[in-house]
C-alpha cells in the first residue's frame, strides 16, 4: 500500500503532458460597446387610414415587402437600444403609395423622434412603433482609427542656442546615407527639319 502512495505522484506527472495536450482552449466571445443597437427581424408599423380613421398595426419582416391597400412597406432593418440605456427603436423603411402623384419615402424612423422621419400623404401616416422578432446579430459602430505620431529624436543645441555637431563614433547616431552624384544630363534632341515641299504637286484644299 505504502508503495502504491509512493508511486502516485510519478504517475501523476507522467500522465501531465497527455492533458495537456488534451486540452483545447476556447477562443473569447466577441464583445460589443455597451451602447450596440440590437437587430431585430421585425419592424412594427402603424398605419393611419385617413378616410376612415382607421388604424392598423403591420409586421414588417425585414428584407420582404409587406402591402396594405395601396401602400408598400418594405423594412431594410430594425434596431433596437440595449436595456442598459433608454428604450427607442429605429428602422430604415421604404413606403411607396401606388396612387399617381404620392412621393415615396424612404429614410431612417425612430420612435422617439418621430419627427426625424415622417411619412404622410392625403391618405395615409405611417409612423414606426417598434422593433420585434428574433435577435440578430449587431451593428457597432465603426472603429476609430488614430493615427500613431512619428517617433523623431530631439534636437541637441548648446548652451548658447546653437545645434550641437554630431558625436563622433556614437553607437546611437544613425548612419548617414552618402549623397548620389548628379548624373549628367544629355542634350536634347536636334528637331528634324521639315521635308521640302514638291513643287509640282498641287496645294491641299481644306474646305
Amino acid at each position: 500500500m505504502r508503495r502504491a502512495l509512493r508511486c502516485l505522484p510519478a504517475l501523476l506527472l507522467a500522465g501531465l503532458p497527455g492533458l495537456a495536450h488534451a486540452t483545447e482552449w476556447l477562443s473569447p466571445p466577441a464583445m460589443y460597446p455597451p451602447d450596440t443597437w440590437q437587430g431585430r427581424t421585425v419592424a412594427v408599423v402603424r398605419v393611419l387610414d385617413k378616410l376612415d380613421a382607421h388604424t392598423e398595426l403591420l409586421n414588417v419582416p425585414v428584407g420582404q415587402d409587406m402591402p396594405y391597400k395601396s401602400l408598400t412597406l418594405r423594412a431594410t432593418s430594425c434596431l433596437q437600444r440595449p436595456a442598459t440605456l433608454p428604450a427607442d427603436s429605429a428602422a430604415w423603411l421604404d413606403v411607396h403609395d401606388a396612387h399617381e402623384g404620392m412621393a415615396a419615402f424612404q429614410g431612417w424612423m425612430a420612435v422617439a423622434e418621430p419627427a426625424t422621419g415622417v411619412f404622410q400623404n392625403p391618405l395615409y401616416d405611417v409612423q414606426l412603433v417598434g422593433c420585434a422578432g428574433d435577435n440578430v446579430a449587431p451593428t457597432p459602430p465603426p472603429l476609430a482609427t488614430v493615427a500613431a505620431p512619428a517617433a523623431t529624436a530631439p534636437a541637441m543645441t548648446t548652451p548658447d542656442g546653437q545645434p550641437a555637431p554630431p558625436e563622433a563614433g556614437g553607437g546611437n547616431a544613425a548612419p548617414i546615407a552618402p549623397q548620389a552624384a548628379p548624373q549628367p544630363v544629355s542634350p536634347p534632341m536636334p528637331a528634324m527639319p521639315p521635308e521640302p515641299a514638291d513643287e509640282g504637286a498641287a496645294p491641299l484644299m481644306l474646305h
